[in-house]
């Protein structure tokens, strides 16, 4: 049976007893993703703000929920736009609805598993650190997976079996489609009639930088959309009272002071109709304008440079810091794989859980044996939360302290600090040379480049922001400062106790030295 209207068609299955077999897998299903630790472990990630700004600070967890709620509106809305009366009261059109919105609601539910501690910035590091591995038959078995759960045609348009150097990388969405096919493989429910190549595509597509064709399938066509939709609107109400609008944004303003739930659904409702008028949901779609002006507003509070290189002063995130704390984990742990436990236990706060006492096996590494080493590592530090991964790295800073050089952590540095403000920088300026070489003008220097980034900081600071804003990256500079001035003591510390160690050393060499010349 097809349901249509203008340009949009909707096959629609008519066995009943197979409709009501798949929607009670994709039920179980999605209490499995629900009741998974890598889904509970995403309340300890932030979506935007790293610390409290006098707002509620926003987890992965409410933004992935969130998602969920619209992707399942916006499909049940296009259901609704297709039907004709005859046809919408029938138990198969029923079924079909209930299974769409329900595909929709695991496919968004999925779609950021296999997100970093620190967000974006987590990304980064993890990214930095797999091109660092050098290892063949780990490359070539994350390979074989990866072509078992993605499907060939993704590994050769996007993955790493063309052109192989020897190098990995890492991205999210690929990492939640993974920990999807655990959930899937590690329960022992039945999930034989669930389209799986369907919600992994979704999972896949929603991350537009790394999968840059829009897919042909509606579903993951909504939940694309309905990622940005979320983050668009929802981090954005987190900042909204630090905004200033000016003279000529009279439209912006009027906008803006709608509420996010009012926003939500009038893109919802022209993304239904869009989706009818076009037969397809595109990146490039009128419903979003608005959303994405509104972006543009803020988004430099999310993106600036300030004078010193930093980013996010006002979302809090100490960006060099963050990623230096996640890439000395990682290379810890993979130095050191004996020190990943069999299993790790984790209390619930700050997860949000009816039985505040739960605990959650984040880890169990009984569960991944055939992995390689690269992989464990990954797997077990993904499980951690922002704060977990500061803990872990000052309780190794403390063991390395006590042990010697051939145990904990190295801290961090002032040098690798400003090695990674300069990166910054230099892919700053890389960005606007590669704008006004596209434009075709005259290149600056980087001097000149500089110059220019530090007076767009100074006037976004001046005249988009308003005082509180102002006063908000004054004091998240000064808990950077202070963040930066606790390193330098504990590298400090941690060179008096190598050296104290090494005297004694010295003395014990001296003394056995001089127990050999008297035996002698």
């Amino acid at each position: 049976m097809l349901i249509y209207k203008d340009k949009l068609s909707i096959e629609l299955e008519e066995n009943v007893h197979d409709l009501k077999e798949q929607i009670k897998q994709l039920r179980n299903l999605k209490k499995a993703i629900l009741a998974s630790p890598v889904y509970k472990l995403l309340d300890g990630k932030t979506q935007m703000i790293d610390k409290k700004i006098d707002v509620e600070v926003r987890s992965r967890l409410d933004h992935t929920k969130n998602v969920a709620r619209i992707a399942k509106r916006i499909i049940g809305r296009i259901y609704d736009l297709c039907s004709i009366e005859a046809i919408s009261k029938t138990e198969v059109y029923k079924l079909n609805k209930q299974k769409a919105e329900l595909e929709a609601e695991i496919v968004a539910l999925a779609h950021d598993l296999g997100h970093t501690p620190f967000g974006h910035n987590g990304e980064a590091a993890l990214n930095e650190f797999m091109q660092s591995i050098t290892d063949e038959a780990a490359i070539a078995k994350i390979i074989q997976d990866r072509i078992k759960y993605f499907g060939t045609e993704y590994e050769e348009q996007q993955g790493h079996a063309e052109g192989f150097k020897g190098k990995l990388s890492f991205e999210h969405n690929e990492q939640s489609a993974m920990e999807f096919w655990k959930i899937i493989e590690q329960n022992p429910e039945t999930f034989d009639k669930i389209n799986t190549k369907k919600i992994t595509t979704g999972i896949l597509a929603h991350s537009i930088s790394r999968v840059p064709e829009v897919p042909n399938d509606l579903i993951s066509q909504i939940v694309r959309q309905t990622d940005k939709i979320e983050y668009r609107n929802k981090d954005y109400d987190e900042i909204r009272g630090y905004i200033v609008f000016k003279e000529g944004e009279e439209q912006l303003q009027a906008y803006d002071k709608k509420s996010s739930g009012e926003r939500i659904s009038e893109i919802v409702e022209d993304l239904a109709n869009e989706a009818v008028k076009k037969g397809r949901i595109d990146d490039d779609n009128d419903s979003l304008k608005r959303c994405k002006q509104l972006r543009k507003k803020y988004e430099n509070i999310i993106h600036f440079i300030g004078e010193d290189g930093k980013r996010g002063l006002l979302t809090g995130d100490n960006k060099e810091r963050q990623q230096l704390i996640y890439i000395k984990l990682l290379e810890y742990y993979y130095r050191n794989p004996e020190r990943i436990p069999t299993k790790s236990l984790t209390y619930t706060y700050p997860i949000k859980a009816e039985n505040e006492n739960e605990r959650v096996l984040s880890f169990d590494s009984t569960k991944c044996e055939e992995d390689t080493l690269i992989q464990k590592v990954i797997n077990y530090i993904n499980t951690f939360t922002n704060e977990k991964c500061m803990q872990t790295y000052m309780r190794l800073i403390k063991e390395r302290v006590v042990k010697g050089v051939g145990y904990g952590i190295e801290p961090i540095t002032e040098e690798e600090i400003e090695e990674r403000k300069q990166n910054e920088i230099a892919q700053q300026i890389a960005k606007l040379r590669a704008k006004d070489i596209y434009k075709g003008l005259e290149t600056h220097t980087d001097q000149e480049y500089l110059a220019i980034l530090r007076s767009k900081y100074r006037r976004f600071v001046e005249n988009d922001l308003t005082d509180e804003a102002r006063e908000a990256i004054k004091r998240n500079r000064a808990e950077h400062e202070r963040e930066n001035a606790e390193d330098r003591m504990v590298l400090s510390n941690v060179q008096a106790a190598d050296a104290k160690r090494l005297d004694l050393d010295k003395v014990k060499e001296r003394y056995r030295q001089s127990q050999e010349q008297e035996e002698k």
